[in-house]
């Protein structure tokens, strides 16, 4: 009922007309409470304060809540960067810097489970390792990533745990159609388990890669297609081979690009992720720079290290925790409505890092015209 007094107001008619109304149907044994009425009414406080109750990123860290449904991540491979024997990922750890190279080069580096082990294992590794200061993401061979393996799903889905119809693990007293039904329920069960499985280990590694304390840079060597998409979105910056490609043609094959989704969309804006996900368009390193999903485009993989050589010299002069602690502030405050929360929140943050021993570092070179200790850091770029 609109009230003569306002958005969200009741006026004595409307109050005279509601108890005509529940009197009436009184008579046909509908009783309406006083409070009927309050359901219709906007009460833009109460909204207010239930957007307020929802816990922030900042008080409940996304890290956290995905440990304690996950549980804490552990090595799958490879414990640490002397004992690195996978090699369908490659992980080098130089002086201040690190490459991760998915090395499948005859498959065009599609992910299988030693690449997605592999990412894992660097990137534990990495959150515990605070002298380096840039990880480098490329690949082997003619292509960056073509996403997931179609033979590694397949071969997947036959061994996750799948009896055959009539095994010994099938019920006792059921004749061959029905043991072939419960196989076919168990099997797809057990599918549907793995396959959850998988793509919330993808999500967690896609997020602990994007939230890696290091700058890190996606090197596109060539096309990227699907996962490998979502690869280059987690990274900070990506530079890419001119002849390069992107394409997101996962609804052309009846599923969607979810896992990757928040990174693409984070990266690109709503708008070209729209274009991107629903058209699966064959997006060029052009197309890919106007989106804001690269950064740089160079001729071939022969100018990469100059390109790494500039970043790192950037990277140098940024003490390593403000550079870690601004990439957090950034992704939580990322479409967070402002809020008094918010504004405390970056506050608490900005105090924090003042109080803290690189500002205070910085602060006396400044001071003394000298330079603070990490700008003086080794960072042994690769020739090649």
């Amino acid at each position: 009922m609109a009230g003569t007094g306002g958005l969200g107001q009741r006026s004595r008619r409307d109050d005279a007309d509601f108890r005509r109304e529940k009197e009436a149907l009184q008579a046909f044994g509908v009783e309406l409470s006083d409070d009927h009425l309050d359901g219709y009414i906007y009460k833009p406080d109460c909204l207010k304060a239930q957007i307020e109750e929802q816990p922030k990123p900042w008080e409940v860290p996304l890290s956290q809540q995905i440990d304690n449904l996950l549980g804490p991540s552990t090595a799958m491979i490879c414990q640490g960067p002397e004992s690195w024997t996978n090699e369908e990922f490659l992980f080098e750890i130089r002086e201040g810097i690190a490459y991760c190279t998915l090395n499948r080069p005859n498959a065009n580096n599609a992910m299988n489970d030693g690449i997605s082990a592999g990412l894992h294992d660097a990137i534990r590794i990495l959150r515990q390792r605070t002298d380096i200061r840039i990880a480098v993401l490329t690949g082997a061979g003619k292509m960056f990533c073509a996403g997931g393996d179609p033979k590694s799903f397949q071969a997947a889905q036959a061994t996750a745990g799948l009896i055959e119809a009539g095994g010994e693990n099938a019920p006792e007293g059921l004749d061959s159609t029905l043991i072939s039904t419960y196989s076919s329920a168990l099997e797809e069960q057990e599918s549907k388990r793995s396959r959850e499985a998988d793509a919330a280990k993808l999500a967690r590694d896609m997020y602990d890669w994007a939230t890696l304390p290091q700058f890190t840079i996606a090197l596109m060597n060539g096309s990227a297609m699907g996962n490998g998409v979502g690869l280059v979105c987690a990274c900070d910056t990506a530079i890419a081979v001119k002849a390069a490609h992107l394409t997101l043609s996962e609804v052309k094959l009846g599923v969607i690009p979810a896992v990757i989704a928040p990174h693409v969309i984070r990266t690109v804006g709503a708008a070209n992720a729209k274009k991107l996900f629903v058209t699966a368009e064959n997006c060029t390193m052009q197309q890919a720079k106007a989106y804001g999903l690269v950064q740089r485009i160079v001729n071939d993989t022969s100018d990469f290290p100059e390109v790494v050589k500039d970043m790192a010299q950037r990277v140098k002069l940024c003490a390593p925790e403000a550079l870690a602690t601004t990439k957090k502030c950034i992704l939580n405050c990322l479409n967070q409505p402002l809020s008094q929360s918010l504004i405390d929140y970056t506050a608490q943050e900005y105090v924090r890092s003042r109080k803290g021993e690189e500002c205070e570092q910085g602060m006396k070179a400044v001071t003394a015209r000298t330079r603070p200790s990490w700008v003086s850091a080794t960072i042994d770029v690769r020739d090649h």
